[in-house]
């Protein structure tokens, strides 16, 4: 062999696996999901009044992420009869304080960062986003393995996250820039009807004015006009939004669902399947 002409072949090419096309996004199968329940509507609403009541809306995170669990297995079933029970309040509980301590980090480190001129603000804002995307999978990571302690394997969540970023983002913010808009609108047609209905007592205020000494049938009237509005369309208010979040998390909750099975379906030996 002339030694002086001979080339060294070239190294293989190691060529990543292409990722399977799906006929469907991930949201949009969390969506068919939902729709697939027969009179879905009344069991989101439900749901969405057991949000407005502290503590006990712990059940509404548990109940979804159970439905939630069963996609990787391979489950499509209705969402369930029965919403409150101890499982769903314990795994909701859990939720809860995944949430709470990323949302407390990410509070923390979005507040220093705020302070940084011109894209401080900026910077902010997108801690805020990855915080929320953050606690979704961690979520579903936790119901996966059952286990508190599973949520929080940050490092399995982080090579999982790297596979498809697009639909994890997608999935988790679509759903919650979606609600922000209704809920600006719902708010400015609560607000506006709330002014109207206090500046009723604009005549009342001008009476009790004009007057030395007002009776307390006066003040009491006064009191009522403004009182009342504000109370009753602050409570309307406050129902709305529950229900629009339910909606919300209904939808993100089973697509992070959909996520998991197609780009992390390790997961479903973290835990005996049960649903």
């Amino acid at each position: 062999m002339d030694q002086m002409n001979y080339t060294a072949p070239a190294p293989p090419v190691s060529v990543p696996p292409a990722q399977p096309v799906y006929a469907t996004s991930c949201l949009r199968a969390a969506w068919d999901d939902v729709r697939a329940t027969p009179n879905y509507v009344g069991r989101l609403l439900v749901l969405g009044l057991i949000m407005c009541v502290p503590v006990l809306n712990f059940v509404v995170a548990g109940y979804l992420l159970f439905w939630s669990r069963e996609v990787p297995f391979g489950g499509r079933s209705a969402l369930p009869q029965k919403i409150v029970t101890g499982k769903n309040f314990e795994f909701g509980f859990y939720a809860f304080v995944i949430s709470l301590v990323v949302g407390l980090a990410g509070g923390v480190v979005g507040s220093i960062l705020g302070w940084v001129p011109l894209l401080g603000w900026i910077v902010a804002l997108a801690i805020s986003l990855a915080t929320y995307v953050a606690v979704a999978i961690m979520e579903m990571r936790m119901i996966m393995g059952m286990s508190l302690g599973e949520g929080f394997n940050v490092k399995d969540i982080w090579e999982k996250a790297k596979r498809n970023w697009g639909q994890l983002l997608l999935v988790t913010l679509v759903p919650m820039a979606i609600i922000i808009g209704v809920t600006v609108v719902v708010s400015i047609v609560v607000f506006s009807i709330m002014f109207f209905c206090c500046m009723g007592a604009v005549p009342a205020i001008a009476a009790m004015g004009g007057a030395a000494d007002p009776s307390l049938v006066q003040i009491m009237s006064v009191f009522g006009a403004i009182a009342v509005p504000v109370l009753l369309c602050s409570v309307v208010l406050y129902v709305v939004l529950s229900v629009l979040e339910t909606f919300a998390q209904a939808v993100a909750i089973r697509g992070v669902a959909h996520w998991v099975a197609r780009y992390a379906p390790e997961w479903t030996t973290l835990s005996v399947p049960r649903y």
